[in-house]
């Protein structure tokens, strides 16, 4: 039974979230993997104070036809501003969770179509004071038999934990939106924007991991919205940048604002504008 609060998007769905396409080079004809594990969440939030919030249970599955072990291990992870992730060494971030989070067992040996369950707890998180976040792999790899040679395939599934004492605030801000891509050439037709694009960076100022969605109006001098361009949702860690780039729609010759809306999960709505001109 999980008591903590699981990802929106990940709650009733099992994943193979972060399958890696890492393989060790051992020979020239591929090996298929023996089995195939599975875990049932993507990201698990864990409160310290919360009755019950402070612990969860990992499930992991075999859904292969043999036998499978794996080694469970915490690791450190953030993302790039681009949105890529990063993993580290278990304690490597000031924002790691290593310090606090514990995990059982360490490995696990599945029978055919059977599951076990890995807990995840926080110890000692009394003292946690701010947001931390790691990730546990589960990792699993096959070992290449017989005297041809082979490749052997090693799979690591993650799934993201964050440490969330009471108290925190959703706050942000878009720090830049700036405009980007190539000019129209003499070749295209008025209101070609030319492939252009608008980057917009913004940035979590508060103490929760936020999810961000939006959009960007192209308002005409009397303020009036000529075109709209939606900001897929995003993810940024706290005290994260995120640049996200949002192609510029067709538009009519002629000299606009735009006007970017990004819906953070707070009181306000984060704004920012720019002139923007379409030859």
């Amino acid at each position: 039974m999980v008591h903590a609060d699981v990802g929106r998007h990940w709650a009733t769905r099992r994943v193979r979230w972060f399958e890696l396409a890492a393989f060790v080079l051992a020979g020239l004809a591929p090996r298929s993997a023996s089995a195939q594990l599975a875990v049932d969440q993507a990201e698990i939030f864990l409160e310290p104070r919360a009755v019950g919030r402070g612990i969860a249970s990992i499930n992991v599955s075999n859904e292969g036809d043999s036998v499978a072990e794996a080694r469970v291990y915490l690791s450190d992870w953030d993302r790039r501003e681009d949105g890529e992730h990063r993993f580290y060494p278990s304690g490597t971030l000031p924002r790691s969770c290593a310090r606090v989070l514990r995990v059982f067992p360490l490995s696990v040996r599945l029978a055919p179509h059977t599951s076990q369950g890995v807990r995840v707890a926080l110890d000692g998180a009394d003292t946690l004071s701010a947001a931390c976040w790691s990730i546990v792999f589960v990792e699993s790899g096959a070992t290449p038999t017989g005297g041809g040679r082979q490749l052997a395939y090693v799979t690591r599934l993650g799934v993201k934990i964050y440490g969330l004492p009471a108290g925190l605030a959703k706050d942000g801000m878009i720090d830049e939106l700036a405009e980007r891509g190539r000019q129209p050439s003499s070749g295209k037709p008025a209101g070609d924007t030319g492939g252009k694009r608008l980057d917009v960076t913004f940035r979590n100022s508060g103490g929760l991991p936020l999810w961000v969605r939006g959009r960007i109006e192209f308002r005409r001098l009397d303020n009036s919205v000529a075109a709209t361009a939606d900001v897929p949702e995003f993810p940024v860690l706290p005290g994260a940048r995120r640049t996200v780039a949002v192609p510029v729609p067709k538009l009519r010759a002629g000299r606009y604002v735009a006007l970017a809306l990004l819906d953070y999960g707070g009181a306000d709505i984060a704004g920012a504008q720019t002139p923007f001109e379409t030859p």
